[in-house]
């Protein structure tokens, strides 16, 4: 359906939700009981006939003035009908619980390109260097293997931490802080290439994921470097992926602006991804926790391993199922 259509068909039904939303504040403020022009053993099936038509204009992409609109009245709605929680914490935290990975499904088309884009040529030099290991050479430099394969050269059966250069673990937790966020920043910024060098960030990242895990493998070391890995990697990559698909659609919005200029359909869809930076900004930081405190620790591998798929499991759940409630 276009959308001139589906406004068409629902616009009364949104104006009337509205009244009802303005009598009832005027209701409170004056202390005095108007007509809102529908019954309160209504709202509740209104509420839930609203939250489906911000599902719907999400999921066909309509413009962003009208997603707007209707989150704002789902939004104010779900104030109304479940307690006064229009305060700035109370709408971060409906956004955590909820918000982030509902935007995130309303952006699966970009989120799946940036994952192609990371993980294809991963996957793909990962498999080539398996098998041919002086491939490696041609996307880094010999130096920098071996320094890849010194790192995790230490003894995984001896109960202790990692052997590493910074004397503190806080010290660490700041430099995979500033890293992370240099990665995710240049997957993001590149958007303002036209999404070409987003793109380009994405594929090195994933050849270097890919020359590092095969050579380690290669080396004997495949264990050291999953036991470090495995329990910070879905945060980082997830959050990386993100970043790469908030570039990709900024520069899907300088390359085809449709009925805007190029300037004002950039504004509003970088708009519209304040809420995925944010939340991919969260998963940085937890990454760079789990990294600097868990990750380097001595421990069976099955327990690494449980704990990395467990927050793995976790993540994903969070994303597929937070916020459908508002959705329906």
């Amino acid at each position: 359906m276009k959308q001139e259509n589906f406004e068409s068909a629902h616009q009364l039904e949104w104006q009337a939700f509205e009244h009802w939303l303005t009598v009832r504040k005027e209701t409170h403020r004056k202390k005095k009981i108007a007509s809102s022009g529908f019954a309160d053993h209504e709202v509740p099936q209104r509420y839930r006939q609203l939250c489906q038509h911000l599902s719907l204009a999400r999921d066909r992409d309509y413009g962003l003035a009208l997603v707007e609109h209707l989150h704002r009245l789902v939004q104010e709605g779900h104030d109304a009908l479940y307690g006064p929680q229009s305060g700035f914490g109370m709408r971060v935290l409906r956004y955590a619980t909820g918000g982030f990975a509902a935007d995130v499904r309303a952006n699966a088309r970009w989120v799946l390109a940036s994952a192609l884009l990371l993980f294809g040529p991963m996957l793909a030099v990962m498999a080539v260097v398996r098998a041919r290991p002086d491939f490696a050479y041609f996307i880094v430099s010999p130096e920098q293997v071996a320094s890849f394969e010194a790192m995790y050269s230490f003894d995984a059966h001896v109960l202790g931490r990692v052997a590493r250069d910074a004397s503190t673990d806080v010290s660490m937790f700041g430099f995979y802080i500033n890293n992370n966020i240099g990665i995710a920043f240049r997957c993001f910024a590149g958007g303002m290439t036209a999404g070409l060098l987003t793109a380009l960030a994405l594929i090195y990242n994933g050849l270097m994921m890919g020359v590092v895990e095969a050579r380690l493998v290669n080396a004997g070391l495949g264990e050291n470097f999953y036991s470090f890995v495995v329990g910070h990697s879905t945060f980082e990559l997830g959050a990386i992926m993100l970043a790469g698909a908030a570039g990709l659609r900024l520069g899907a919005a300088i390359v085809a602006p449709g009925r805007l200029t190029r300037g004002a359909a950039l504004r509003r869809t970088a708009r519209s991804l304040v809420g995925i930076v944010c939340g991919l900004a969260v998963m940085l930081l937890a990454a760079a926790l789990v990294e600097a405190f868990w990750s380097p620790l001595r421990l069976a591998l099955p327990l690494k391993l449980s704990v990395g798929g467990a927050l793995c499991v976790l993540t994903f759940a969070y994303f597929i199922f937070a916020g459908r409630a508002d959705e329906h």
